[in-house]
């Protein structure tokens, strides 16, 4: 990272921008739903896209080139460009796109760049609310500009609310389906919101003590995690962990047990 560099000039690049792509997805959602003409679908059936999230993905991607064209980029529906400054924005310009297609909340932007050591400035946005959560490595965790901290830090896996997500692919659904049926007994209730960039914000803020998923991808989660994990929430990811592939996300009271018990159920 040049020395010159300031993570918040970063950050606030990633706020506008989001914030600029909320606005143009709020434009286009009324004229759009689940079955419109031009939502097409990826993995499955279940997984569509629509010209919304490419609009949103070339918004950001065009502010990113016009003030920092040597940066790399990484985008769900396709933005893809090699780092010639050892940075890289991870983009998903549109999580929970079958919450927007189907007029829902849980929807948002989450846009995150990343070093040699992971993520350094991350923001999601959430339009319908004006929401938008922050933060940089080593400088805290915002909502709003309210810094966070987790609120259940005595918090036992027995009156936890946990977060999850589900796959497209049916085949890895029934495999959730099982650590579900062996969790949700010994838990508080489930939650399933349909954005992990949002459940991420919600361990951050303290609205959900833990979230997990064994299967997801970059964009998903980079900005979250590094929210998440600023405002002292353990979070557990990448090799070498028990998430390789997915991510766990949960306040420190409770993060050992859930892990034991996710571990342990399939």
């Amino acid at each position: 990272m040049p020395a010159a560099l300031n993570p918040v000039d970063l950050r606030e690049l990633a706020v506008r921008l989001a914030t600029a792509a909320g606005a143009e997805l709020l434009a286009r959602q009324q004229s759009l739903s689940i079955d419109a003409a031009g939502v097409e679908t990826k993995s499955s059936v279940s997984d569509p896209v629509s010209a919304a999230d490419r609009a949103s993905e070339k918004l950001i991607t065009d502010g990113i080139s016009a003030e920092r064209p040597g940066d790399g980029l990484l985008g769900e529906e396709g933005a893809s460009r090699p780092s010639t400054t050892g940075l890289t924005w991870v983009i998903d310009p549109l999580d929970g796109t079958v919450n927007y297609l189907y007029g829902r909340l849980d929807w948002c932007v989450s846009i995150a760049v990343e070093d040699s050591n992971g993520a350094f400035a991350g923001v999601v946005h959430q339009p319908r609310t004006g929401t938008t959560w922050s933060a940089t490595r080593d400088a805290g965790a915002y909502r709003d500009g309210e810094r966070l901290g987790p609120r259940s830090r005595d918090r036992e896996l027995a009156t936890a609310l946990v977060s999850t997500g589900f796959s497209y692919l049916p085949e890895r659904r029934a495999e959730q389906a099982e650590y579900l049926r062996q969790l949700l007994p010994l838990v508080r209730d489930i939650r399933r919101g349909g954005s992990a960039a949002l459940d991420l914000c919600s361990v951050a803020d303290g609205t959900a003590d833990a979230y997990y998923e064994h299967v997801i991808q970059p964009w998903d989660v980079a900005a979250g995690a590094l929210i998440a994990r600023e405002s002292g929430a353990t979070v557990v990811r990448g090799p070498g962990t028990a998430f390789p592939q997915g991510i766990l996300a949960a306040a420190p009271s409770v993060a050992a047990p859930l892990l034991e018990l996710l571990r342990r159920s399939v």
